[in-house]
């Protein structure tokens, strides 16, 4: 049986009406002290859940999001991954596992998107019931293309995410994800840090005491330099950044532009 994804635009948002009774994911965090937070998500998604992720990692300033759900919920799937994308943190599928559904639009918002051997995540449509029968809903998947734009990704790769029917799953494998431009890295079953290693080892050049003014195309808040590091390296459209400490401020950047010395700001160009 199809997984599916339920898509109901309100005035104000996505929202999902579920037949039947609605399971929380279960979320749990397992603080490390030389590598990345993990924040594990299992289970079907839903709105509550969206609010329990962005409490618990209100004050996280890295962290590895490995995911492992049949879907659930679109809003709160939406909802988490633009959270993890404002924060620069990265989304993880391991291996033989699947994330689908509304878990794939939060595996999406990752700064660096991993997946382990044998995982799948499956894209299809928003959709509505009406009378018991499913149909592709034209304001829901408005507002899948609004969030999967402010992603970077290609339209090739929109095409792929909301195409697929109602009845369908389309499941992306590493290889398919590199043919439909959506940027995906393998993860060896070694350990979370060996994903957090995997995206600090980026081709660019860090400038200390150095701004890059305008030419702004994002803001991370409450992050780090190495999260926006992350960040930048994993968006096409970003050519530099910089990172305002006091702050812990990530100014992402679609041009180099004319470097000016600033006492405190870091920066990095591709």
């Amino acid at each position: 049986m199809a997984l599916r994804l339920l898509g109901v635009l309100f005035c104000w948002g996505l929202g999902v009406a579920l037949a039947g009774p609605v399971w929380s994911a279960q979320i749990l965090v397992s603080p490390a002290a030389k590598t990345a937070t993990q924040v594990t998500i299992s289970g079907e998604l839903d709105l509550g859940d969206a609010l329990t992720f962005l409490r618990k990692t209100g004050e996280m300033k890295d962290a590895v999001v490995v995911l492992q759900s049949p879907g659930g919920n679109t809003a709160a799937g939406i909802s988490i991954g633009r959270a993890i994308r404002q924060k620069g943190f990265l989304t993880l599928v391991p291996s033989s596992a699947n994330c689908a559904s509304a878990c794939a639009l939060a595996w999406l918002g990752g700064a660096r998107r991993f997946m382990g051997e044998g995982a799948q995540v499956g894209f299809h449509a928003a959709y509505t019931l009406s009378g018991g029968r499913a149909r592709r809903s034209s304001s829901g998947n408005a507002a899948l293309v609004k969030y999967v734009n402010g992603l970077d990704l290609p339209p090739q790769a929109i095409a792929y995410i909301t195409s697929a029917p109602p009845e369908r799953m389309y499941w992306l494998t590493l290889p398919a994800a590199r043919a439909v431009g959506i940027e995906a890295g393998p993860y060896a079953a070694s350990g979370i840090a060996n994903a957090r290693e995997q995206a600090r080892h980026v081709p660019m050049t860090i400038q200390a005491a150095t701004d890059y003014p305008g030419n702004d195309i994002g803001r991370l808040k409450q992050t780090t330099l190495d999260a926006c590091l992350v960040a930048c390296s994993a968006a096409r459209s970003c050519k530099a950044f910089t990172f305002v400490p006091y702050r812990r401020e990530c100014w992402l950047k679609n041009e180099i532009g004319s470097a000016e010395p600033r006492d405190g700001l870091v920066s990095g160009i591709k």
